[in-house]
C-alpha cells in the first residue's frame, strides 16, 4: 500500500481511488458517476413473492434523469468536463464512506486530492445519517493548465452515517479530472498481504475471466501472494481457452487445486485450509468464480481491514452481472426469532441505482451494521481462520452466514463495506427452493438454529418449517417435500452424517428427481399434451390468497381436496398452464393438473397432484417434525459440541484427502 506524506508531517494512505468503468460501460456508469440525475420519490413496500415470503421493495417516480455521457470517459481515471455540465462523483463506488472509517478505525481525518486541468469548480459535500446534503466548501481552480489539488475533511461527526464527496463543474471548454483519490491519515494498524481463494464447479470460461481481471489489475495484485483456485468440477479452468492468458498474468501467484465436489463450502474450505497452511499472508479473500471484479473494490476493503482497530471481516457488496446496475442488497441481517436470513428492515432488494443515486436516497447514508457477508467477496483475517476454523461442511446454502454468526460471537466483526463490490450473477431468476437444493436450505437452516438459535426450541423456526411443508404439499411439489423429508432425517442422525455425505448426498438428490414428474422440465413446448380448455379452470375467477383470518379453514378445506381422487380427464391433460411467476401456493392447491414454467424461463414441468403420495409425505412429516421438537434441546448440545471438530483444520483436511500438515 502508498503511503505518502504531503505538506505535512502527517502520513496519508490511499483509501478510495476515484475510478471509472471499464471499456466506458454503460450499465455500471451511474454507480461510478452521476451526471445531474435528480432523486426519485421512493416508496419502500412489503410484499410477497410467489412463494409467499416476505421480501422488501421500492417504487420510485423519477423526473430529470439527464444523460449518462459515457463518451466523457477517458480512462479508469480520467474524465472529460465539458463546460457548464454538472458531473458529481456522489455515487456508491466513488464516493468516502465516512460513517463506516469512523466506527470501525481511528482514523480522524480524511484527504481529498484531485488532479484537473481548465477552470473548474470543485463542491465538497458531506451528508448526514438521514441523507440530507451539506455542501462543506466550494474552491476555484483558475489556471488553465494541470492543478493538484487537496482538501482535509475531519470524521468526527459520522457516528450513525454519512458520506463524502465532490462535484464538479467545468468554467472552460478543455477542462478535466486527471485523477482524484481519498486517503486517511495514518497508517495501518495491521498491515499485510493477500491470498484469495476461488472455488468453481464447471465453469471455466467465467473463472479464467475472472483470473485474468485479476492478474491485469496491477494496483491490487502487487498485493496478493497467492490465488488458489479450488477446481471441483469435470470442466476444468485449466482447459479453457482463457487459461494460458491467466498463467501469464498471475504467474506463480496462482495454483490450482482439484478435489470431488464438495459444494461451495468444501471449495472456499480448501482455499482458506491453503492460505493458513501456506503462513503468507495476513488476509484471505473469498471470492466467487462467476462475478465480474472491481479490482479497485478488492484493494479498498483489503486497505480497510488494515486499519480496523480490531480483526474484521470485511465484505463486498453484490451488483447483478446481467443488470449491472441494479444492487442485489446494501447489507445481510438474520431475523433470529423466524432463523432466516434477508436484507435489513428499511433495506430494500433488487434497487436500479440508475434511478436511486446515492445523493437522493436517504437509506443510503445510514451506516448498516451487518450479521455476515455474501462468500460472493468476502475477506477474513488468516488470524480469525485460524481462531475461528473452517466453513462448516453444508455443502451450499448458509455457511457464509453460519461463518458470520460464528465471528460474532467470538467478538469478530463484519463490515459489509460500501464501495467494495462485485458483479454476481443473480438467483433472483431462480427457485431453489422446489428442486435439489431445497435439502440444502432445509437441513443447513435446522443446523445453525440448532447452533445459534438464542430462542427455546427455535423460536418460529418449527411452525415456520410446517407451514412450508403445507404450501409444498398442496402444491404438489413432491421432490421438494422428499428433500426436506431426506434433511430432518439427516439432522435427527447427529452431526457425524455432515461430512460423511458432503460428496455423496448431491448426486443421490439429482437421482431422485427423476422420479417426479414436476422436476422433470422439457424446453420442448409440444412434449406435453395441450391444455383442457373446455371447462375454464376455479370457474374462471382468479383465487386469492388467504388471509391470515380464512388461512386455517383454507388449509384445512384444500388439505382434504388433496385426498380426493385425481380425474381422469386431469391425469391426461394439464388443466391450465401457468408462468412460475403466478405459481404460488395458494394458486397451485386448486389444480389437480398443471403445467408450471421454470423460474429461468427454459423450460416446463407437469404438476400432478398424488393423493396416496400426499398422503404418505404429511404423515411422515408429522412424525420427524415432532421428533424434531422433542429432541431439540438434545440435539443442539449435541451438535455445539461437535462444531469444533467438523470445522477444524484436522477434520476437514481428512475429508480434502490430503495428509494432515498441522496448524501453522
Amino acid at each position: 500500500m502508498s503511503t505518502q506524506t504531503m505538506n505535512s508531517a502527517q502520513a496519508w494512505t490511499t483509501a478510495v481511488r476515484v475510478v471509472l468503468p471499464e471499456s466506458n460501460d454503460e450499465d455500471k456508469l451511474p454507480l461510478y458517476v452521476d451526471f445531474g440525475r435528480r432523486g426519485p420519490t421512493e416508496t419502500l413496500e412489503a410484499s410477497k413473492d410467489s412463494k409467499g415470503s416476505k421480501t422488501t421493495t421500492s417504487q420510485t417516480v423519477t423526473q430529470d434523469l439527464g444523460e449518462s455521457h459515457s463518451e466523457l470517459v477517458q480512462s479508469r481515471r480520467q474524465i472529460a468536463l465539458p463546460r457548464g455540465l454538472r458531473v458529481s462523483f456522489a455515487t456508491i463506488l466513488n464516493g468516502f464512506p465516512a460513517s463506516y472509517w469512523r466506527q470501525w478505525t481511528d482514523v480522524q481525518q480524511v484527504r481529498l486530492r484531485l488532479v484537473l486541468t481548465g477552470a473548474v469548480s470543485v463542491m465538497i459535500y458531506r451528508s448526514n445519517s438521514q441523507g440530507r446534503a451539506q455542501r462543506v466548501d466550494t474552491l476555484k481552480v483558475e489556471n488553465g493548465g494541470q492543478e493538484e489539488i487537496t482538501y482535509d475533511l475531519k470524521l468526527s461527526t459520522f457516528a450513525d452515517g454519512g458520506w463524502y464527496w465532490f462535484d464538479l463543474i467545468a468554467d472552460s471548454d478543455d477542462a478535466q479530472l486527471i485523477e482524484g483519490e481519498w486517503l486517511v491519515a495514518g497508517e495501518p494498524v495491521r498491515p499485510g498481504s493477500l491470498s484469495i481463494g476461488i472455488t468453481t464447479f464447471n465453469r471455466p470460461d467465467y473463472c479464467a475471466e475472472t483470473l485474468q481481471a485479476l492478474g491485469s489489475a496491477n494496483d491490487l495484485i502487487s498485493h496478493v501472494d497467492r490465488v488458489y483456485v479450488v477446481d471441483q468440477g469435470n470442466k476444468n479452468v485449466k482447459d479453457d481457452q482463457g487459461f494460458p492468458r491467466a498463467q501469464e498474468l498471475l504467474g506463480d501467484k496462482l495454483r490450482m487445486i482439484y478435489q470431488g465436489n464438495m459444494g461451495g463450502s468444501g471449495g472456499f474450505s480448501r482455499g482458506m485450509y491453503e492460505s493458513v497452511m501456506a503462513a503468507e499472508s495476513t488476509y484471505h479473500l473469498v471470492l466467487d468464480d462467476d462475478v465480474q471484479i472491481e479490482p479497485e473494490g478488492i484493494e479498498r476493503a483489503l486497505i480497510f481491514a488494515t486499519f480496523c482497530r480490531k480483526p474484521t471481516i470485511v465484505g463486498g457488496m453484490m451488483f447483478d452481472l446481467l443488470n449491472k446496475s441494479v444492487l442485489h442488497t446494501w447489507g445481510e441481517r438474520l431475523d433470529r426469532y423466524q432463523w432466516f436470513w434477508g436484507p435489513a428492515d428499511g433495506y430494500p432488494q433488487g434497487v436500479d441505482v440508475t434511478t436511486n443515486q446515492l445523493r437522493a436516497t436517504p437509506w443510503m447514508h445510514q451506516r448498516l451494521d451487518v450479521d455476515y457477508n455474501g462468500w460472493w467477496m468476502c475477506l477474513i483475517p488468516v488470524e480469525t481462520l485460524r481462531q475461528l476454523g473452517l466453513s462448516i461442511p453444508v455443502f451450499i446454502k448458509w455457511d457464509d452466514a453460519e461463518y458470520g454468526l460464528r465471528a460474532q460471537r467470538a467478538g469478530v466483526p463484519t463490515v459489509t463495506l460500501p464501495g467494495a463490490a462485485v458483479w454476481h450473477m443473480s438467483w433472483t431468476d431462480k427457485d431453489d427452493t422446489i428442486d435439489w437444493q431445497a435439502y440444502f436450505h432445509e437441513r443447513n437452516r435446522i443446523l445453525t438454529a440448532l447452533l445459534y438459535s438464542p430462542y427455546p426450541l427455535g423460536g418460529r423456526l418449527p411452525w415456520n418449517l410446517v407451514a412450508r411443508d403445507m404450501k409444498h404439499a398442496v402444491s404438489s411439489e413432491y421432490y421438494a417435500q422428499e428433500m426436506r423429508i431426506l434433511a430432518l432425517k439427516d439432522i435427527l442422525s447427529g452431526p457425524d452424517h455432515l461430512h460423511e455425505t458432503i460428496t455423496t448426498r448431491l448426486p443421490e438428490l439429482r437421482a431422485a428427481a427423476k422420479e417426479y414428474t414436476q422436476s422433470r422440465y422439457e424446453s420442448d413446448p409440444a412434449a406435453f399434451p395441450e391444455v383442457d380448455r373446455n371447462k375454464p379452470w376455479h370457474r374462471g375467477r382468479l383465487p386469492k390468497r388467504p388471509s391470515a383470518v380464512t388461512l386455517l379453514p383454507w388449509t384445512l378445506k384444500t388439505a382434504l381436496k388433496h385426498l380426493l381422487p385425481v380425474s381422469e380427464d386431469a391425469q391426461k391433460r394439464p388443466q391450465a398452464a401457468l408462468p412460475h411467476s403466478k405459481a404460488s401456493f395458494w394458486m397451485l392447491a386448486n389444480f389437480d393438473s398443471v403445467l408450471v414454467s421454470k423460474a429461468d424461463g427454459t423450460g416446463t414441468a407437469w404438476y400432478k397432484r398424488d393423493p396416496k403420495l400426499f398422503r404418505d409425505q404429511v404423515a411422515r412429516e408429522a412424525v420427524l417434525r415432532a421428533q424434531l421438537v422433542s429432541k431439540w434441546n438434545t440435539l443442539s448440545a449435541q451438535y455445539r459440541a461437535a462444531a469444533s471438530d467438523f470445522t477444524s483444520f484436522d477434520t476437514w483436511a481428512k475429508t480434502f484427502g490430503i495428509a494432515d500438515q498441522g496448524e501453522n
